[in-house]
């Protein structure tokens, strides 16, 4: 009788107790101080609600859970218990194959082997490799907190056999990745690394080959709340890599990819709709030769264009989607349609309906980058949380240059596109 009028008071007016004690409850493979060190609401306290839905979002964000709840449980003495409800989500898959699908190189069969949780201890190892459009074969391991608070390892190498997007040669590629990262509080995240690269670019003629060394420096300010549907925060990345040619000594290409996002969320008819914007730049410096240039359509950048092929870029009649140097913005109107949820399955389900416009430059030189005429594109599409890769893209929209629309074009993605 008493637990109920508790209940009834904890419903029908503020309520909050004293917590004296934190719970975890359906996490059958994670282990408890994966989740405790998300935890920062203090035992002793009064309840904090704001925190309490704090510690939740870090706990989602791991990425190992289909559903993460938080709720008080009244004790006799007047005080309380913070309970987290956890649905785990997969976090192995047994070695399989199946088809997959990437914009620049199409379709593969791919085998691998993954577990995302590796011991409970929320590190991943993923064995793999795959045939069709692109060869490859791999090893990749991570740890979030290697050696303690926040300091991450990250480390891959394989080797990789594809037919390049556009230019009529084929890639082979040879890679060793190591980075270590260190966050500075929950905001502030930072890595450096190291990858060494022997790429080679193969036609009928002639190879071209680079074998490299590059530093990379990663740092991000980020206040998103979540991850996979951010309501409200920023983020703010910088990505520099510097390419040191050990064979040929003379290469060397230094890239900086600049990204800034930010997310604001209403409810409107009991639905969250989110208003996200995004402006990224990609400059280089250095050796920018041919086999180094970008390009503009995909899922990545301006999206309602067509991936281009090499007929596309030998004709001509689209170099304005080429370059080195780009910049380029997003806005997003997301609205959930169905929130995420986890199933009987205990795999996590959701439906998010997005209508976005692209609008970017892309010159083969910065200096030049002013003199461009924009290419935009604008359309509606689809995002689904899914398993182990968060989120599943789908986008469909049409492209705009010079005052005319073009058809159309699909693009499937991993992730959210910011």
């Amino acid at each position: 009788m008493y637990l109920v009028c508790l209940s009834f008071t904890l419903s029908s007016q503020k309520y909050y107790p004293e917590i004296v004690k934190v719970e975890f409850e359906g996490n059958i493979k994670t282990l408890d101080y994966i989740i405790n060190r998300e935890i920062q609401h203090q035992i002793n306290t009064k309840l904090d609600s704001v925190k309490a839905e704090q510690d939740r979002n870090r706990i989602e964000n791991l990425g190992l859970f289909s559903q993460v709840e938080w709720k008080v449980i009244p004790l006799e003495d007047g005080t309380a218990t913070l309970k987290f409800i956890i649905i785990e989500s997969i976090q192995r898959t047994p070695p399989f194959a199946l088809p997959t699908y990437e914009e620049d190189t199409g379709w593969s069969l791919t085998g691998f082997y993954l577990i995302n949780n590796f011991k409970g201890k929320n590190q991943s190892l993923v064995l793999g490799g795959s045939i069709g459009g692109k060869d490859t074969y791999g090893i990749q391991f991570s740890d979030p907190w290697v050696f303690g608070n926040h300091v991450s390892m990250n480390f891959q190498f394989g080797k990789t056999l594809f037919q390049h997007r556009f230019l009529k040669k084929n890639l082979e590629v040879n890679s060793f990745n190591l980075n270590f990262g260190k966050w500075f509080g929950e905001k502030l995240k930072t890595q450096l690394g190291i990858e060494i690269e022997n790429k080679i670019f193969l036609d009928k003629n002639i190879n071209d080959s680079f074998f490299y060394y590059s530093p990379i420096f990663t740092v991000s300010y980020d206040t998103r709340d979540v991850y996979w549907n951010p309501s409200r925060g920023v983020i703010i990345s910088q990505y520099l890599i510097r390419k040191n040619g050990i064979n040929p000594k003379s290469f060397s290409l230094t890239l900086w990819d600049q990204s800034y996002s930010i997310f604001y969320s209403k409810e409107f008819f009991d639905k969250k709709t989110v208003f996200a914007f995004n402006i990224s730049s990609k400059v280089k410096s250095g050796k920018k030769e041919e086999i180094w240039l970008d390009y503009f359509g995909g899922q990545a950048t301006v999206r309602g264009w067509e991936l281009p092929d090499s007929s596309l870029y030998y004709s001509g009649s689209e170099d304005f989607r080429f370059g080195h140097e780009s910049i380029y913005s997003s806005i997003e109107i997301r609205r959930e349609i169905i929130p995420k949820y986890a199933t009987s399955l205990n795999i996590e389900f959701g439906l998010v309906l997005v209508f976005f416009t692209d609008i970017g430059f892309i010159a083969k030189d910065f200096n030049t980058i002013n003199y461009q005429e924009p290419i935009s594109g604008t359309g509606l599409g689809i995002r689904i949380p899914f398993p182990i890769v968060n989120v599943i893209r789908l986008d469909y929209g049409w492209g705009f240059y010079n005052n005319k629309w073009n058809s159309g074009s699909l693009h499937f993605g991993i992730g959210q596109k910011f």
